[in-house]
């Protein structure tokens, strides 16, 4: 089989299509990796922080990037003060700002027909832009930010976790709406994306998701999320799931109750699975797409567990453990999590050795789904 092109290998592997070798996903990689693997001083990959990240993937045979995720040059995280903390704790505060926030939404929404073929043409404009930055070693897909497809979450990051469960519990209806009508803005905004796919001729493979368990669980109880949040989410994700987009969820945390819902409403796979939390990725091999087709994983060699602590023969056995829990097509090579500064930058250098080398022997023992 002859070498193919990271865009021909990752697609035809998204098709169940045999490829030379299994494609392997961008990870975050640190800072000081970046530079030590590139030679690039500090200086440099500051100026030019994509253009480093993207010298880095070549090296390392990435064929794909789903996120422009890169470490901050400064810590940003803003601490909340003793006031803003004691006001989110009260539910009646938090579900009069959601209220206010739906609003808000409404109106927007009222006035978005008049910008609807603006908002085309720079998702459009923005996805020429960004695989140029990454040029023609790495392919960009609609990836997960503002101009790839949208979904629904839990606003957190705004209220606090004990606010946001608080107002769940005492204000559901209220929640609820704000699911509806963030549902309503992401459905808008899919449509649009679902143009842009067509009028450039974009591979229609997506990723998205928003962090929704936790170690053990889901955040909601699996019951509250059946009745109030996944028909919503359902309603958003239409206009990308009946055109037949590929969409590939986010999964950290314990996904047990999530993955059955997601599959129900068109997710066609997954990535990530910190195993340690208790999904196994062999159980979910398991299962099938609402196509019927086999699920697609990018994933899941242990970032905690392996590439951090573990000796290169642990890394060897983890990448082998992976590719034979996953025996069928659409399984694309990463770590399930972040990589961060206690990983030796010698691990993640044989771990990419080895995705390409045993990417490539696992791939010829694979042919299309079915097979």
């Amino acid at each position: 089989m002859h070498e193919m092109s990271p865009r021909e290998r990752f697609l035809r592997t998204m098709n169940f299509e045999p490829a030379d070798r299994l494609p392997i996903m961008m990870n975050w990689l640190t800072a000081s990796y970046v530079q030590a693997l590139t030679g690039l001083a500090p200086e440099e990959y500051w100026e030019n922080q994509i253009g480093a990240h993207a010298r880095a993937f070549k090296i390392l045979g990435v064929d794909f990037c789903e996120q422009l995720a890169f470490p901050p040059r400064e810590e940003s995280d803003r601490s909340w003060s003793a006031g803003e903390e004691a006001h989110w704790t009260e539910p009646e505060a938090v579900a009069e700002d959601i209220e206010r926030q739906c609003a808000e939404t409404e109106r927007r929404l009222t006035e978005a027909p008049a910008h609807r073929e603006d908002h085309i043409r720079h998702i459009c404009d923005y996805q020429i832009a960004t695989q140029k930055q990454l040029g023609d070693d790495c392919f960009w897909l609609f990836g997960m930010d503002a101009n790839g497809p949208a979904c629904l979450g839990f606003p957190y990051g705004e209220y606090g976790y004990e606010g946001i469960f608080l107002a769940v519990a005492a204000y559901p209806d209220v929640m609820e709406r704000y699911w509806q009508m963030n549902a309503r803005a992401a459905r808008w905004h899919n449509e649009c994306v679902a143009v842009a796919a067509d009028r450039l001729d974009w591979p229609r493979i997506g990723y998205l998701g928003s962090d929704m368990t936790t170690q053990t669980g889901n955040m909601i109880s699996p019951a509250v999320m059946a009745r109030r949040f996944f028909p919503h989410l359902d309603y958003a994700l239409k206009p990308l799931v009946r055109p037949g987009f590929k969409l590939i969820w986010h999964s950290d945390g314990n996904m047990n109750d999530m993955i059955g819902p997601l599959i129900e409403i068109g997710i066609a796979g997954f990535q990530g699975f910190q195993e340690e939390c208790g999904t196994r990725i062999a159980d979910v091999a398991r299962l099938r797409a609402r196509s019927g087709d086999p699920l697609i994983l990018w994933g899941s060699v242990s970032a905690i567990d392996i590439v951090r602590g573990g000796t290169f023969a642990d890394i060897r056995r983890e990448v082998e453990r992976v590719m034979d829990e996953w025996p069928h097509p659409g399984l694309c090579l990463a770590t399930a999590s972040a990589m961060m500064d206690d990983a030796p930058h010698a691990n993640i250098t044989e771990m990419y050795r080895l995705f390409r080398t045993l990417g490539a022997v696992q791939r010829l023992r694979r042919g299309p789904a079915g097979s």
